[in-house]
């Protein structure tokens, strides 16, 4: 049986999670990033880093969780909200700000499905990866983007809207602004990594499309080819 890590700090959003009946049914191993020692990952076959981790403890066991991309034939999936680009080899994230509900009310923010042809997409599906996101990518050349933002040649749009916080969520002109990406050539590991911090708003109990991009996150972790 595949083993696979859910590595969480205890936030109670992190806990909803692990209380999900569709998640036990997976029989996902509860890792406790506080308590997590160098070796800690030895055993499993794939690891989800579960959204907004504490940053002191996210500090602490990053070295682990790139220890374990070293692992060939290994899957990990890096969920929003955890400052990849401070401790992820190869990846930049500039932060951006969020329209919560550009997907309700139906504002086209620039977001776009890319490289559909790829075979990370029979895991995905369009509504688990278009409702927000937190930061724009940019990446290792082996990676290959799945959602990123479309530049605006709109000069309203370029320099605004900003978010209720008065931070722009549009493209960055020039940017790779990949929201979410597929890696198999940096690490022995595949990794996805994404800005949409989806196991934060499955916890916290809205956003339909963030519950949908847990599930199929985790059924690839656990093995699935297709």
């Amino acid at each position: 049986m595949t083993r696979v890590a859910f590595v969480h700090t205890g936030s109670f959003f992190h806990l909803a999670d692990l209380r999900d009946p569709a998640i036990r049914a997976m029989d996902i191993t509860d890792v406790y990033a506080p308590d997590l020692e160098p070796g800690g990952l030895d055993g499993f076959d794939a690891v989800y880093v579960a959204a907004r981790l504490h940053p002191g403890v996210l500090s602490r066991i990053a070295p682990i969780l790139v220890e374990f991309l070293s692992t060939d034939g290994a899957r990990m999936y890096v969920d929003g909200e955890n400052s990849v680009g401070e401790w992820l080899p190869g990846t930049e994230e500039t932060l951006r700000g969020t329209n919560f509900w550009a997907w309700r009310i139906g504002e086209d923010v620039g977001r776009r499905s890319v490289n559909q042809d790829h075979f990370f997409w029979q895991f995905l599906r369009d509504d688990a990866v278009h409702w927000h996101y937190h930061g724009v990518l940019s990446h290792p050349d082996s990676a290959v983007p799945l959602v990123r933002l479309e530049e605006s040649t709109d000069p309203v749009v370029i320099d605004g809207p900003d978010d209720p916080w008065g931070t722009p969520y549009r493209a960055i002109p020039g940017h790779a602004n990949t929201l979410m990406y597929y890696d198999a050539g940096t690490f022995p590991a595949e990794v996805v990594v994404s800005t949409m911090d989806a196991s934060y708003h499955h916890g916290a109990g809205f956003m339909p499309g963030a519950s949908q991009l847990v599930y199929r996150m985790l059924y690839w972790l656990r093995g699935a080819t297709e």
